[in-house]
C-alpha cells in the first residue's frame, strides 16, 4: 500500500468513526485558524491529492486533534513532499 493510500483510508475511517461532516471538520479547523475547503478535505480523504504544504501539514495536525486520533498517527502517513519550484523543474529539463 503507497503511503498516499495509507494517508487517505486512515483519514477517511477517522472521518467516519468521529461522526462529523466534512463541513462541520472545516468549520472545527477554521476555528483554529487553519482554513481548508471541504474540496481539500474530500481529495485527501479520497486519495486523489495529499497534503504537502506547510499550511496543509498544519491542518494535519488540527485534524488529528479533531477527529481524537494519536498525534503524528495522520502525518506519518504522508510521504515526504515533492520537489517545487525551479529545483523541481530543472530534472524536467
Amino acid at each position: 500500500m503507497s503511503s498516499a493510500t495509507a494517508f487517505s483510508e486512515e483519514l477517511r475511517s477517522a472521518i467516519s468513526t468521529s461522526g462529523l461532516s466534512l463541513d462541520r471538520i472545516q468549520v472545527r479547523l477554521q476555528e483554529r485558524g487553519v482554513p481548508v475547503s471541504v474540496t481539500a478535505l474530500s481529495y485527501w480523504q479520497s486519495g486523489k491529492r495529499q497534503p504537502e504544504r506547510q499550511r496543509s501539514l498544519r491542518a494535519v495536525l488540527a485534524l488529528e486533534q479533531i477527529l481524537d486520533v494519536p498525534t503524528g498517527s495522520l502525518l506519518s502517513l504522508l510521504p515526504p513532499p515533492r520537489p517545487r519550484g525551479i529545483a523541481s523543474r530543472r530534472h524536467l529539463a
